[in-house]
């Protein structure tokens, strides 16, 4: 058992003050059997025009996949949108244990295949290397995702800027650039091709830097966490906030406001283990 303390700082800053400001957030972990929370801290605010400081009440709640949603309206007018969320986990190596729905085996607008990625999966299944023993053992289901996920890292290149939160998986796949959104999709509907169910899921890794995504595929009664971006099946350092059919439904903040202000956004995450 390991712990991690976590620490997510974002600001959005507006080029002109803005106002009827409607928001929602994923940003604190969720409840998983292999992630208990410790303790957590949220703070959001906005600042005025005069440089005043506010913070704003937060309603918490749950979205149709159970994942921890908080959310708020402030209708004053404001240039600057800030949230931080703090706390400490405990984690044991990443397993879910239930069932696996449907909708997990359907294809997204995002997650969509094309010919050239059903002619992947076959390749790379016929011409697959053997599993290591000491990864982990497991049946069929763990080796084909294994496979794909060291296929799908060596077809990509991480490259920030060149797709967008729009982009489809069979987009990024001809591309073969992305970021780890890309990678994720990717995966999943080269998974549903196998019909392993699979699904999209988000949070903060061990390090500094942004929000991360990866990959949840059922096998054999439990959910293993997978991440394409770095070949790796995850075991421990993953925040996990959110999970959902693709990133679509794992937002981590959404928000709609009145006014025609160009935005600049910061983003700080923090994760060590202690």
């Amino acid at each position: 058992m390991k712990q991690f303390f976590y620490r997510y700082e974002s600001s959005i800053i507006f080029s002109s003050p803005v106002s009827a400001h409607s928001w929602l957030l994923r940003c604190m972990p969720r409840p998983e059997p292999f992630q208990h929370v410790e303790r957590t801290l949220l703070r959001v605010s906005v600042m005025r025009e005069a440089g005043e400081a506010v913070l704003l009440p937060v309603c918490h709640g749950h979205d149709a996949f159970g994942n921890a949603v908080q959310t708020g309206y402030v209708s004053d007018a404001h240039c600057r949108f800030s949230i931080v969320s703090e706390g400490v986990v405990r984690q044991t190596p990443y397993r879910i244990c239930g069932t696996a729905h449907d909708m997990y085996l359907e294809h997204t607008a995002l997650t969509l295949p094309d010919g050239n990625m059903e002619r992947f999966v076959g390749k790379t299944l016929n011409e697959k290397e053997d599993v290591p023993e000491d990864i982990l053992p497991g049946g069929p289901v763990l080796e084909r995702a294994l496979a794909l996920c060291r296929a799908v890292h060596g077809h990509m290149t991480y490259a920030p800027g060149v797709t967008t939160v729009n982009t489809t998986a069979s987009q990024a796949f001809v591309l073969g650039r992305g970021v780890c959104q890309d990678y994720a999709h990717v995966l999943i509907s080269l998974l549903h091709l196998c019909a392993i169910p699979a699904r999209y899921a988000c949070g903060y890794l061990v390090g500094e830097g942004a929000t991360h995504a990866w990959v949840e595929f059922f096998d054999q009664g439990v959910w293993r966490g997978l991440d394409p971006t770095n070949n790796r099946l995850l075991c421990h350092g993953c925040i996990k906030v959110a999970h959902g059919r693709d990133s679509a439904d794992c937002s981590v903040n959404r928000g709609v406001f009145s006014g025609r202000a160009a935005q600049q956004n910061i983003l700080d995450i923090k994760v060590e283990e202690i």
